[in-house]
């Protein structure tokens, strides 16, 4: 899978549990090759608005901050607005 900087295309099992389930765990190497902010802003031009989280497996392995780590799960959920009304 390679992604250039003009053409990024996230792959269609990412954007299928997005729309099933609300979330996806995606892997180190995809968040990696197209980075944390242009993942979220091609998600965004999809029609997902989605966050990224990064989870720890072990957070006092690392004693410094490391930008994509390896023992991590990288999820992504799509940010829901609930609306309420009142009658």
């Amino acid at each position: 899978m390679k992604f250039s900087k003009e053409n990024i295309k996230i792959p269609d099992w990412i954007l299928h549990h997005l729309r099933k389930y609300g979330n996806c765990c995606c892997g180190r190497d995809i968040v990696k090759k197209i980075g944390r902010e242009k993942i979220i802003e091609v998600l965004e031009q999809e029609g997902y608005s989605c966050i990224l989280k990064i989870i720890y497996e072990n957070k006092y392995r690392y004693k410094r901050r490391v930008k994509y780590p390896i023992d991590a799960y990288y999820i992504l959920e799509v940010e829901c607005v609930v609306k309420s009304y009142y009658i």
